[in-house]
């Protein structure tokens, strides 16, 4: 087909790029576009510069010469360096529509699968999934340092999972360092601010960059993007803030550890979590020397792989995983991506084959009639343990329950992360009753939540109360923070996402994290972790009378170790937020960063 197109962006299914028919647009760079094209019945992946090369007298102009050069860099790496089993093999490199003038392209094998963010999203492997996956990235990128090349732009986008049989590809080498060139620039190579290393960073504030001597990079650099890749699969979260401003992600990136994968995310195995943070240690020579000592501690930590905590998926699940606003719109877009249709939740609802081929094979050694006069005497013995746990609950919770001579309540018990608040009842009598009764009415909790059964009288939401000494203390001359001060925080960690969108929330504990802003005081930086429940009502209202939410976070668990309790409220000083529309009981519509405020007292 012939039209007269004059850019990259024009380009259309079915147009012509000399012998390659374009297909469909795959993805969108800052400085290329990707195209599936088909040549003789087969698919290709064809990478084109949004800037012309120029002629002779015009090859000066820096951002057509910028242009050719990351495409024949990245043809130079591939044509190097292939075959190799996870680099692609390069089938033309050209310039279209005219040799001289035209847009630099290159064409290659295409790679049918996911990046690794989306291949995460979709699949939700499990820890030995992720480590065999990311072991498979580490040895090719380790092929690429034995003959001395540098990738340079590590990132979960250039890592691509092809879909037919799960292997890894490395890709987009178009700032990689050759044996025996330059760096790409004498500055900062292109790439995503909040991924650049420490030692990079340090390298833009010396006089070393002022005088024109390029960053070399080299293993180290490399290594630290591999340790980003890693804490991102391990917790599906960056390890700095990319919505900081630039100052504070500076000063992030070069003085903040990051916090460790295993506690944004219990599911991560701690001895991963340690590699991942001794690959993003901020001193080149403190992390793994080469990526056959990143190997060897990965293969050691396999030596766990075959305990249960490696084979549960590393999040809730794939439901959960919202690269919309919704599940539902999630799921939309995975078939649409996939191009199948969705698949039925009863389907998504069955437990892992390895879980449950057990119970089958189990169960067909029993005969049939056998087999269900158990099950029946099994549901009969269930039944009335569970009718006889909700009597004592419920007789608990009804001797507990403050009689009309008893004050209102007073004070608050604070329990661990996550744990139901329970109030003390102030009563004209002496204490010993009021402890036993608290003691009894703890019980009554316990047996509440454990057996997942709904007791009388059980508490909507907490009542107003003075905050702890300890945590006022904290609050104003510990971190510093002054009454009414709004920070920003996100909501709850385990509500996967961009900080942008919207999430789902219901009643229970949440771990918030502080966003590092100019104005934060340095006594509580970024990254800070903040333990509290939120309650969604009903009854709750703010001001204005809207129907809102009650968040409170009890304890900071800051970047160097320390816990300390606090009284922070979600919301801002009212302590209320209110819901968004779609909102519905057990799944209440809330933006995932909202301002936080330390408060003298609980409103």
């Amino acid at each position: 087909m012939t039209r007269d197109v004059l850019h990259p962006d024009h380009l259309q299914p079915n147009d012509m790029v000399g012998p390659w028919r374009i297909v469909e647009r795959l993805g969108l760079g800052g400085s290329a576009r990707v195209f599936k094209v088909e040549r003789g019945g087969r698919l290709y992946a064809m990478k084109m510069a949004l800037r012309p090369v120029s002629d002779e007298e015009e090859r000066s102009e820096p951002a057509g010469e910028e242009a050719a050069m990351r495409i024949e860099r990245e043809a130079a790496a591939l044509l190097t360096y292939s075959p190799h089993p996870h680099l692609v093999r390069v089938h033309a490199v050209d310039c279209w529509p005219h040799p001289d003038r035209g847009y630099p392209f290159i064409v290659t094998d295409l790679v049918e699968g996911d990046d690794w963010h989306v291949w995460r999203w979709k699949t939700n492997p499990n820890s030995v999934r992720l480590v065999d996956a990311f072991s498979e990235a580490v040895r090719t990128v380790g092929a690429l340092h034995e003959r001395g090349a540098y990738h340079r732009d590590l990132k979960a986008e250039n890592l691509l999972i092809r879909r037919a049989d799960g292997h890894v590809f490395v890709v987009d080498f178009g700032n990689v360092r050759l044996p025996g060139t330059f760096a790409e620039t004498l500055g900062v190579p292109v790439g995503v601010f909040h991924l650049l290393p420490p030692e990079l960073l340090e390298y833009t504030r010396s006089e070393v960059w002022r005088q024109g001597v390029p960053f070399e990079g080299g293993a180290a650099a490399d290594l630290y993007a591999l340790g980003i890749i890693l804490y991102q699969g391990l917790c599906d979260h960056h390890p700095f803030d990319p919505y900081l401003s630039d100052r504070a992600l500076t000063a992030a990136i070069s003085t903040v550890p990051p916090t460790p994968p295993h506690i944004i995310n219990p599911r991560a195995p701690r001895v991963l979590s340690d590699i991942a943070m001794k690959l993003l240690e901020k001193q080149p020579e403190a992390r793994y020397p080469s990526t056959e000592s990143l190997l060897q501690a990965l293969w050691g930590a396999g030596k766990e792989r075959a305990s249960r905590a490696w084979k549960v998926p590393l999040l809730p699940s794939t439901e959960e995983l919202p690269l919309e606003a919704t599940p539902e719109e999630k799921e939309e877009w995975l078939s649409r991506q996939q191009g199948v249709p969705p698949e039925p939740k009863a389907a998504r609802a069955r437990p892992p084959a390895e879980r449950s081929q057990p119970q089958e094979e189990a169960q067909e050694e029993v005969p049939p009639r056998e087999r269900r006069a158990w099950r029946m005497r099994h549901l009969a013995v269930v039944s009335l343990a569970l009718l006889a746990v909700l009597f004592l609950a419920s007789w608990l919770v009804r001797s507990t329950l403050p009689s009309p001579h008893m004050s209102e309540p007073t004070a608050s018990v604070g329990f661990e992360k996550g744990s139901v608040s329970v109030p003390t009842l102030a009563t004209s009598q002496d204490s010993a009753p009021a402890s036993g009764n608290l003691r009894l009415r703890v019980l009554a909790v316990w047996l509440c939540t454990a057996t997942g059964l709904g007791c009388p009288a059980a508490q909507v939401r907490p009542e107003p109360d003075a905050c702890p000494e300890e945590a006022r203390r904290n609050n104003f001359e510990v971190l510093k923070l002054n009454e009414g001060m709004e920070l920003q925080a996100l909501v709850d960690i385990n509500q996967p996402g961009e900080p942008t969108q919207e999430g789902s929330y219901r009643d229970g504990p949440i771990v918030g994290r502080v966003v590092q802003r100019d104005w934060s005081p340095p006594e509580l930086p970024g990254g800070t972790l903040l333990y509290g429940k939120l309650w969604t009502g009903p009854g709750i209202q703010n001001r204005d009378g809207e129907d809102a939410v009650l968040g409170r976070y009890t304890e900071a668990l800051l970047p160097d170790g320390r816990k300390l309790p606090v009284c922070i409220v979600l919301g801002g000083p009212e302590g209320r937020w209110p819901k968004l529309s779609g909102s519905k009981p057990g799944a209440v519509r809330l933006p995932r960063e909202l301002p936080v405020a330390a408060v003298w007292r609980w409103p």
